[in-house]
């Protein structure tokens, strides 16, 4: 992604001597405060037209109904560090809001970003359920190669017939005695195990 339109505070330096034919723009702290909204804006904010939605090839890590920005930012950051695109359902927070892509923390322009309504536009691929009980242990996705795990809000989880379509259920066990864990939380670990998790190494 290329940014269309970058925005410089007056008082620091542009970032680059020359914009490649990207609009580089100074303007006062206070505009770019504005531009920004956040409360302590960096002194260079970038325009980027948003990619097309489309659902990416090989794993994925899905958001179905996770609605904090916070959290979807976190599983877009899992989704890119473990190699998998990341996909948003129905009630998911906009992947592409400002507070999404700021807890996404660069992930945005790591890995690919889809839209879904239904599971069954996720193609030919195993879909995996993140349920509270009952699942497989989280160790069975490590043979799976492309899969779709699919995260619910911590509070309502998956809705009945999205764990009733899919391949594979799992719960990640807490002997700890907690009731649930952060969907965002729930995803990484997910995501860790799907990339290969505490597999052992190959021999040499």
């Amino acid at each position: 992604m290329v940014p269309v339109r970058v925005f410089v505070a007056e008082d620091r330096p542009p970032p680059v001597a020359d914009g490649g034919g990207i609009e580089v723009l100074t303007v006062a702290a206070a505009v770019l405060a504005r531009i920004s909204g956040t409360e302590t804006p960096q002194g260079v904010v970038a325009v980027i037209a948003v990619p097309a939605a489309a659902i990416p090839a090989g794993g994925l890590l899905v958001a179905w109904g996770v609605s904090d920005p916070g959290n979807v930012g976190t599983l877009v950051r899992s989704a890119a560090a473990f190699g998998l695109g990341f996909v948003a359902g129905p009630g998911c927070a906009d992947p592409w809001s400002p507070k999404v892509v700021r807890a996404g923390a660069g992930a945005h322009f790591r890995t690919a970003i889809g839209r879904i309504s239904d599971p069954g536009e996720l193609g030919p691929r195993t879909t995996v359920a993140a349920v509270a009980r009952g699942g497989e242990a989280p160790a069975s996705l490590r043979a799976l190669g492309d899969a779709a795990i699919l995260v619910g809000d911590e509070a309502a989880g998956l809705p009945d017939r999205v764990v009733a379509a899919a391949g594979l259920q799992v719960t990640i066990p807490m002997p700890g005695g907690t009731e649930s864990l952060n969907a965002a939380v729930a995803g990484s670990i997910l995501a860790y195990e799907l990339a290969g998790g505490g597999a052992p190494a190959a021999p040499d």
